[in-house]
């Protein structure tokens, strides 16, 4: 994708809708920096720190939502470089999140601070294909708490309700459970193409 201005794709997503394995890919194809919310470096301490702060959703979610910021401004940079970025979570499912785990703060105007994407890709698997997925890498006790078809149904509703966001940029839904790992990379190769060609 040489010869195109940088572009910003953000991935999104239920737990093992497969973010992560097409976010590289994709990253790969575009010869992007890939980024992930929280850092690597932040997630080696999250669970020592989240344990640190109780039982309140708010400090959780004021949590998650420092690293978005770190991750825009660490954005910029690459962008301003010249660098694509690919992203694994990002403004969607950090307030989707939150709200699903029942905090009461209602802060979604912060959006408006961020780098927007250009393109936010959510990637659609049903319960029945995310389970397996989520049993091959490991459950742990937040998987669980969304493997049941209330928490399935809330968390659709809660990031659905952000996709018209100005940070998400076009939000491009796409059927995980449907389309091989492939058959998803081109499709979301074949969007930043199309972009790029409707800004020209």
């Amino acid at each position: 994708m040489s010869g195109r201005p940088p572009t910003f794709v953000v991935f999104e997503g239920l737990d093992g809708a497969g973010k992560t394995t097409i976010a590289r890919s994709v990253a790969e194809a575009m010869n992007a920096v890939y980024m992930t919310t929280p850092s690597p470096r932040v997630r080696a301490f999250r669970d020592g720190l989240l344990a640190a702060l109780g039982a309140s959703q708010e400090a959780a979610q004021l949590f998650y939502l420092a690293t978005v910021f770190a991750a825009s401004k660490e954005v910029d940079a690459h962008l301003i470089s010249g660098r694509s970025v690919v992203l694994d979570r990002y403004f969607l499912s950090t307030q989707a999140y939150a709200e699903f785990r029942g905090s009461v703060l209602r802060i979604d105007e912060v959006q408006r601070h961020l780098r927007p994407a250009d393109i936010t890709v959510f990637l659609d698997a049903p319960m029945d294909v995310r389970r397996p997925r989520i049993a091959l890498r490991g459950e742990s006790i937040s998987d669980r708490e969304t493997l049941n078809p209330q928490a399935d149904a809330t968390l659709r509703r809660t990031h659905a309700a952000r996709a018209e966001l100005p940070v998400v940029g076009r939000f491009l839904a796409i059927d995980a459970g449907r389309l091989r790992p492939d058959e998803i990379v081109a499709r979301v190769l074949e969007e930043i193409g199309a972009r790029h060609v409707r800004e020209t």
